[in-house]
């Protein structure tokens, strides 16, 4: 059983690189995170060797996972850029895991140097914690010692810093697609953001094993299925959210290339021409709102409404977000919000059940509309029907 517990995490990431990849059809963010999750095979390949006393095969390996643990969150960082920044993979990023490259061949190279007696010194006297190896006056497993404590360090910097900027990464994205589209649903990152903060509680839980010392659950064997099921709640997570996740930068870029050239041609027309654009006011963009209810239109884009007042979408941009301070999103569904309150204020719609009202009020489902509803209104679209009965 706790050979089974200790493959566990390796056996997940094998699986979800081959799912991912076979899925990917030619998505780079997918085939990306195949490729991480392949590493990731590696680093819990190295500690089922660990935890099954193969020494020889974990002595080789520990040089490997040192590499794939202090990439794993540069790695997974740059896949939220490709997911939210980058098109294509920007090579000049590849700084970011330098420390672990430098670390992983400092490594090997007292791998190599040592000698057999040594390295069964170290594996048995530092990895293993076995009193019978005396390691404090030969120097070279000194050196493996300070390269230990070095990585604990770089580590212990890494988690912070990589989750703060993905964190900040995915809400500017978000924030991006808020001003462009009424409606989110698959384009919102929340799921990755899950994942990521998913990411340092596995990290949590690998410092608090590295705490206690990995020989703990080679004497307590039983306690091994906590940091097994952990981990590989985590890789499921990565996985699913993986999977499903096929909205990126990219498919943004296009619905964004697709009107930018109406923008274009606005800019360039003559001032006497352009001036209808600075003279778009917000009572022009509420009368809009009010009189046309294009808000029930459930694929209204901000460049829609630009193009129904005849102007860009800067215009509008900027009056949503400095003069009415919020963003299109929010405002569209405060106005479906507010019709969808009309219907059901109104006595002739009790036939109406509360997903005919979602629709007609252009959310694209009745779970969207539960949220929203209960976000802006402090209570669900049911209570509120209810009350006003």
């Amino acid at each position: 059983m706790n050979f089974v517990f200790s493959i566990l995490p390796a056996i997940i990431c094998l699986l979800g690189a081959i799912i991912l990849f076979m899925s990917s059809k030619n998505q780079l963010s997918k085939r990306y995170l195949s490729f991480f999750l392949l590493l990731s095979f590696v680093n819990y390949l190295t500690h089922a060797a660990y935890f099954n006393h193969q020494y020889e095969l974990f002595a080789f390996l520990d040089n490997l996972w040192i590499f794939t643990s202090l990439a794993a969150y540069p790695l997974f960082y740059y896949y939220i850029r490709l997911l939210t920044v980058d098109e294509k993979i920007n090579w000049k990023w590849s700084y970011i895991i330098y420390p672990a490259v430098l670390l992983s061949l400092f490594s090997f190279v007292l791998y190599f140097a040592m000698s057999p007696s040594f390295k069964e010194a170290y594996v048995y006297g530092v990895m293993y914690q076995k009193d019978a190896y005396d390691i404090n006056t030969i120097s070279i497993i000194k050196l493996q010692i300070i390269k230990n404590t070095l990585f604990k360090i770089i580590f212990i910097i890494q988690v912070p810093l990589y989750a703060f900027w993905g964190c900040r990464m995915l809400r500017n994205f978000d924030h991006k697609m808020k001003n462009f589209y009424s409606t989110i649903g698959h384009k919102n990152m929340s799921k990755v953001r899950w994942v990521l903060l998913a990411f340092v509680f596995a990290s949590i839980v690998s410092i608090t094993s590295s705490a206690v010392g990995k020989d703990f659950f080679i004497n307590k064997p039983n306690l091994l299925i906590i940091p097994a099921i952990t981990h590989s709640l985590f890789l499921v997570a990565i996985i699913t959210v993986g999977y499903f996740q096929d909205f990126t930068i990219i498919e943004y870029n296009k619905d964004a290339a697709l009107v930018q050239s109406q923008d274009i041609d606005k800019a360039e027309q003559p001032p006497e021409q352009n001036k209808d654009c600075e003279n778009v006011t917000k009572q022009c963009l509420e009368d809009l709102l009010q009189s046309k209810k294009i808000f029930t239109n459930l694929h209204l884009r901000i460049t829609d409404v630009a193009q129904l007042l005849g102007t860009n979408r800067t215009y509008v941009s900027r009056i949503v977000n400095e003069e009415m301070k919020t963003n299109f999103c929010d405002l569209i569904n405060r106005y479906r919000i507010n019709y969808a309150k009309e219907l059901m204020d109104n006595p002739e719609n009790k036939h109406l059940s509360l997903h005919d009202i979602a629709i007609s009020s252009g959310f694209a489902s009745i779970s969207s509309f539960y949220r929203v509803f209960t976000e802006m209104e402090k209570k669900s679209p049911g209570k509120y029907r209810e009350i006003k009965r």
